[in-house]
């Protein structure tokens, strides 16, 4: 890839922002200086070495501290050897002063130099992913970013040797389409991959301008998978991301795969929406490249497409898997299956589940039992339970009327005996439900995604994305992080997809795990694998492990 100043104005990864909208948008993941300072930076010298004192400010974190003075955080420890990792507000740190060693700043007329006008939305991680310069090189002639990225203004960014961009495309792959697929490419560790990731970024804005929640985790999203790529890059792995704003709009869509590098891609994450999918599934199994659906649970595509990996599973596969969860857990217990009610239907599909799997003998039909919670209340039901081993309930109701009756009934009765409710993840989102509730009921669910704050990846990815963007991560960053990183991981370490896809490597993924399983006939993948997660009576929450649908 050659620079130009002419190419330096486009946004990076192919992505363009489209006036005043966007300039809004993506102004949310802009970088902004944890540590500016308003008063003089006191220095000094001990010994032949220099430091910058700074006092410590609220929600400040080591490494927006180090990233502001353009050093790591083993530096900063090192010099402050009574710092173990936390720091706290009015802690005075001693900072490596480096600017000292300074370097001129490139001319603007420097042909080794690139001027760049920084636009809204840049930040110090794309232009990483763009031209191979990172932070601290950039700070080094542009001292005056360390205020912060801000429009409008021309900085100079080093150029690299046309050695680390250019990439050789080997021929295109025209085999007939196989039942298995093989990579369209050849695999070359040494091979630049890139990355298409296909996002309404501005598809549910209002008139007013103002982002939407779903905008706004469309680019925790994006934001997600950019802290992936920089991960990856740091293990050797050489990526190249290309951002695309497919605004919910078909047309769109349809001229974002005209562009002269779709067919170089080696990887697509994306479109969100099925009715967006269509134009890229259709050339994702003529060419033979990996297309991701990241959240959609629709599997129109799934069906047809041999090169397609849905993430969330169908509603169908999960409610068949916690049939297979309950029949592993509870094989001999009395089971009651609340139906009845507005929306039973899911309810009573796991009973018919299990009942065909026991073999329909009368003896299992007798620990299965159906029952009306809520025509005939709890009188009945509270004459069968057991108060000194649990009492296992099943609902699966989407209707939140209904389930929101249900569950205030079942509260009561968790009062006075032990009470596990096998439900659904919908529950948790329903409003008109306390969470104190599903905590005294024991809720059990399957998810496909479950975030365990106390393991230390997830509190290092946390503070990570708090230093880069002064927020913190929300569920959907999570998500942009384990999808680009399994799928990525997956591509280096493999040389055909079947088995690069059979497994997954759950110790580098932060909130899931996938194992991905293939559709009859020229189906593509679908994942299988969920996480059993719980509501505990002593409120805490957590993950009881991973089970698997096979069917």
């Amino acid at each position: 890839m050659s620079l130009s100043k002419k190419s330096a104005k486009e946004l990076p990864g192919g992505y363009r922002m489209q006036g005043l909208l966007l300039l809004l948008l993506l102004a949310f993941s802009a970088y902004i200086s944890p540590c500016q300072e308003t008063k003089p930076l006191e220095k000094v010298v001990i010994g032949e070495d220099r430091y910058i004192l700074h006092t410590v400010q609220k929600n400040q974190t080591l490494y927006s501290i180090a990233r502001f003075y353009a050093c790591t955080q083993e530096e900063v420890l090192a010099a402050n050897k009574h710092v173990s990792g936390v720091i706290k507000k009015g802690m005075v740190l001693k900072i490596p002063d480096h600017s000292y060693l300074k370097t001129p700043i490139a001319k603007k007329d420097d042909d080794k130099f690139l001027e760049y006008l920084t636009v809204s939305g840049d930040n110090f991680y794309q232009l990483k992913l763009r031209y191979g310069v990172d932070e601290a090189e950039l700070l080094q002639y542009n001292p005056e970013l360390k205020e912060g990225l801000k429009a409008g203004k021309i900085i100079h960014i080093p150029i690299k040797s046309k050695e680390e961009f250019i990439v050789k495309e080997p021929p295109a792959d025209i085999t007939p389409h196989q039942d298995t697929p093989v990579p369209y490419k050849a695999k070359d560790p040494a091979q630049t991959m890139k990355v298409g990731l296909y996002l309404p970024i501005s598809a549910a804005v209002t008139d007013s301008l103002k982002p939407t929640a779903k905008t706004l985790s469309f680019l925790a999203f994006y934001q997600g998978a950019l802290m992936a790529v920089e991960q990856l890059t740091k293990t050797g792995m050489k990526v190249k991301l290309y951002v695309y704003d497919t605004e919910k709009s078909n047309s769109n869509v349809e001229s974002l795969v005209k562009k002269p590098e779709f067919l170089s891609l080696d990887l697509l994450i994306g479109p969100v929406y099925p009715e967006s999918q269509r134009i890229i599934s259709e050339l994702s199994a003529k060419n033979r490249i990996p297309m991701v659906s990241p959240l959609s649970t629709e599997d129109k595509y799934t069906k047809t497409n041999a090169w397609y990996f849905q993430v969330n599973p169908v509603k169908k596969l999960r409610i068949d898997a916690t049939a297979d969860y309950i029949l592993k857990e509870f094989p001999k217990d009395d089971i009651f299956f609340l139906e009845g009610g507005s929306g039973s239907s899911d309810t009573r599909q796991i009973r018919e589940y299990i009942s065909g799997k026991s073999g329909n003998s009368e003896s299992s039909a007798s620990h299965l039992k159906a029952y009306n919670i809520w025509t005939k209340g709890v009188g009945e039901l509270e004459s069968q339970f057991s108060v000194d081993r649990p009492n296992i309930l099943v609902m699966a109701d989407h209707n939140e009327v209904s389930v929101s009756v249900a569950m205030n009934r079942l509260t009561l009765l968790s009062k006075k005996y032990p009470v596990i409710l096998i439900g659904v993840q919908e529950f948790t989102r329903m409003q008109s439900i306390e969470t104190e509730n599903l905590h005294s009921v024991n809720l059990r669910y399957l998810s496909t995604y479950f975030v365990n704050y106390s393991l230390p990846s997830v509190s290092t990815f946390v503070e990570n994305f708090k230093g880069e963007f002064g927020t913190e991560p929300s569920l959907f960053a999570f998500q942009g992080y384990d999808v680009t990183t399994f799928f990525l991981q997956s591509l280096n370490r493999a040389e055909k997809l079947p088995p690069m896809i059979s497994s997954t490597n759950k110790t580098s993924l932060l909130h899931t795990s996938y194992h991905f399983t293939k559709l009859p006939d020229f189906g593509g993948y679908t994942n299988n694998s969920f996480t059993v997660v719980e509501y505990t009576n002593s409120f805490d929450m957590r993950s009881l492990g991973d089970i698997r649908h096979e069917k």
